[in-house]
């Protein structure tokens, strides 16, 4: 550690210590790391969330006003998942439980009919109007549904046995929602409804050797084609089913934690990047290999909205946390940088919770904020109504290469490097013989992609089954323990 740092840590931890104020706050480093854009006419809704709480506009971020984390009842690093409503009502679901607000957002209320604490997820329709929330793993396991974009609730399918933890909803198919979870051995589990969350069945359990399995996202056209992120040691694997999740494939890799996935409003092409910049952002088009992109970014997100891809980036070494990509990923040009915002919020009222609670907050909230010493904070860059949000195809044949084995730090990757999805497993990770029967799924060739099998290890099922008690208590305990970290960045 070199002296700036060891000083800057010691006056973080002086500040902490000393500060009654601060100690209220959570003491997390300020970042964001989730986004959201509303649906059809409220397109110009978006929120980011942050470490110090949520950042809200109405004019497609243009300006931005700060909602603290007590005006929603956040209680420490209870990072909450957002959906947007049709008329631009926003939900938010955390541990401390279900809130939603309209109009200006200056008030955040519980809604009547539903838990009054621990939600785990909460996903929309593309067109708002339904909304799914996932109670649990610590309350009541069960869904609730909204068909009025999030205003009122009833009770779904109460999801006895399991332990809960990411929901989606087909954003063109309000009749299919997944699920996944835990099972009382401890074993993930992915479940799928076919009448809109009122019943669920599972639908596998088998995630080709993955561990800690939650949903990147379904896709927007076809609601049996969905994808999955799944941990392998320091990786983490992108799984896709083709058939409503009774059968996955691999779709690609991280060498790091996979802390973004973004998928375009047709569903052909995909996002993914890590926690490591060094990996960079990685497409794919049409189920072809991966190609790198240009752009240097610290990705702490990727949401694709409108035809544009949105970035949560790196405050600290990028100059701002949010920005946005009109080619696909190769230039990110700054939308918002956190160091800018004015937490004096002119809209709500002090009469309203955000207008009387956040105010007093925002010098002692943004006390780390104001440390960050990156240089000058990189201002917004708009474009014009005629500026082409599509993403750009046409690009030079990459160049072959592959990522590095699971156990050796990343390399950096040119743009333009192509990976495919076997190669990104590395060595004879891949076969093209089928699964062991031992749970085995038949997995078919994707249209101009590679067989994406993992093999299994010969000799495991024997052990596995005389291990498979103690085994399933400890993956349940580590998994409940993790499902904070994991939730803050699903879906990413």
């Amino acid at each position: 550690m070199t002296d700036r740092c060891a000083t800057r840590v010691g006056m973080l931890l002086a500040l902490l210590t000393l500060s009654p104020a601060l100690a209220s706050a959570n003491g997390r480093f300020p970042t964001a790391g989730y986004f959201v854009a509303g649906p059809g006419a409220r397109n110009d809704v978006f929120a980011l969330r942050t470490t110090f709480g949520l950042l809200l506009s109405r004019d497609a971020g243009r300006s931005w006003a700060w909602v603290c984390e007590a005006a929603y009842g956040a209680v420490g690093a209870s990072d909450p998942t957002i959906s947007v409503g049709a008329d631009g009502t926003l939900v938010l679901a955390s541990f401390t439980g279900l809130t939603t607000s309209t109009g200006d957002y200056c008030a955040w209320p519980a809604p009547a009919g539903v838990p009054a604490r621990d939600f785990a997820d909460v996903s929309n329709t593309a067109d708002g109007r339904t909304v799914v929330a996932l109670a649990g793993p610590n309350g009541e396991n069960a869904l609730y549904l909204s068909s009025d974009g999030g205003r009122t609730w009833a009770p779904g399918a109460r999801l006895a046995g399991y332990a809960t933890e990411t929901v989606d909803v087909a954003p063109g198919d309000p009749m299919r929602v997944y699920v996944t979870g835990y099972g009382s051995t401890g074993m993930p589990v992915l479940l799928r409804s076919d009448d809109g969350g009122r019943t669920v069945r599972e639908a596998t359990r088998d995630f080709l050797g993955g561990q800690n399995i939650f949903l990147a996202g379904v896709d927007p056209t076809r609601p049996d084609v969905l994808y999955l992120r799944a941990t392998r040691g320091l990786s983490t694997t992108l799984l896709r089913s083709d058939d409503g999740g009774m059968t996955l494939r691999l779709a690609g890799q991280t060498a790091r934690e996979m802390l973004g996935f973004a998928l375009s409003d047709d569903g052909a092409t995909v996002w993914i990047a890590s926690a490591d910049r060094a990996e960079g952002i990685l497409r794919s088009e049409r189920g072809g290999p991966w190609v790198r992109m240009a752009a240097d970014v610290g990705v702490k997100c990727l949401r694709f909205h409108a035809g544009t891809l949105f970035v949560c980036a790196d405050e600290a070494r990028d100059g701002f946390a949010l920005g946005y990509s009109h080619d696909g990923g190769d230039h990110v040009d700054p939308l918002l940088s956190l160091r800018l915002v004015d937490g004096a919020t002119t809209t709500c009222g002090s009469s309203t919770t955000v207008g009387s609670t956040c105010p007093p907050l925002w010098s002692t909230e943004t006390l780390l904020l104001r440390s960050i010493d990156s240089g000058t904070p990189s201002a917004p860059v708009f474009h014009d109504a005629s500026t082409d949000h599509g993403v750009i195809t046409d690009r030079a044949p990459p160049l072959d290469a592959q990522l590095p084995p699971l156990d050796a730090p990343p390399r950096p990757l040119d743009a333009g490097t192509r990976i495919d999805a076997g190669d990104a497993m590395g060595g004879d990770a891949l076969s093209d013989t089928p699964l062991a029967s031992d749970g085995a799924v038949g997995v078919a060739r994707p249209d101009g992609g590679c067989d994406c099998r993992v093999a299994r290890r010969a000799g495991v099922g024997s052990r596995g089954l005389a291990l498979a008690p103690l085994a399933a208590a400890l993956a349940l305990a580590r998994s409940l323990m993790r499902s904070r970290v994991r939730r803050r960045h699903r879906r990413g």
